[in-house]
């Protein structure tokens, strides 16, 4: 009995387990940059003709026209004049773009993909330019010159899709899930039902013992 208690409280620990990691396997599937060129937070000494980023997972391309992603460089300090010099390219986990740098200062990249589990994430860094003196600089556009679809108009694909590598089939998730909780909740009734027979057991032969005990004749 202590054998098949244990076994069943095993099982509820596994599949308790299992349903934590399904669980959050969703949240953490979203591509995450890993590097990037120049990196963030650094201060860049010489000229760059293209600025690129590197992602834990594959980057999807599914824009039917234009490109497939949005990467843009800003500024310097804060303004908002473009200096990329074409539309960004996507090549497996990286993502890039050609750039002419203007004056001194602080540059942002703001970036927009289609991560590998099919979802659209975006952020930005941040990099200090600051070239030798002399260094021919660009005067930059108030906009983008990359026209196009982009990543922020690139929908979704449907859970299943398996368009890339790492998607996240997210019915297959819900039924794993579901599975999961019902090992669970059968594990505990089990346990339940165990303890209530045993105490039941014990009670009956505890009763059983007091009825066969023998009458001694000679009380009074």
């Amino acid at each position: 009995m202590r054998r098949l208690t244990g076994w069943v409280a095993a099982v509820a620990l596994v599949a308790a387990a299992a349903l934590g990691t399904f669980v959050a396997a969703p949240a953490s599937a979203h591509d995450y940059l890993v590097d990037s060129s120049p990196k963030a937070g650094s201060t860049q000494t010489t000229p760059i003709n293209k600025v690129r980023l590197t992602f834990d997972d594959v980057v999807l391309d599914l824009a039917k026209s234009g490109p497939g992603a949005l990467l843009q460089v800003t500024g310097p300090n804060g303004k908002a004049t473009h200096f990329e010099t074409g539309c960004p390219t996507i090549s497996g986990r990286q993502v890039s773009v050609p750039v002419s740098l203007g004056k001194s200062g602080k540059y942002l990249v703001t970036w927009q993909i289609v991560s590998a589990d099919g979802h659209v994430v975006s952020d930005s860094i941040q990099f200090t330019y600051a070239p030798p003196a002399g260094t021919k600089t660009s005067a930059g556009a108030s906009a983008s010159p990359c026209k196009g679809a982009g990543a922020a108009a690139t929908a979704a694909p449907t859970a299943g899709a398996g368009t890339a590598e790492g998607t996240v089939n997210s019915g297959a998730i819900v039924i794993v899930v579901v599975i999961a909780a019902g090992i669970v909740v059968l594990a505990l009734i089990a346990v339940v039902v165990i303890l209530l027979t045993r105490r039941r057991g014990g009670a009956s032969d505890h009763a059983d013992d007091e009825e066969d005990e023998p009458v001694d004749p000679d009380e009074d």
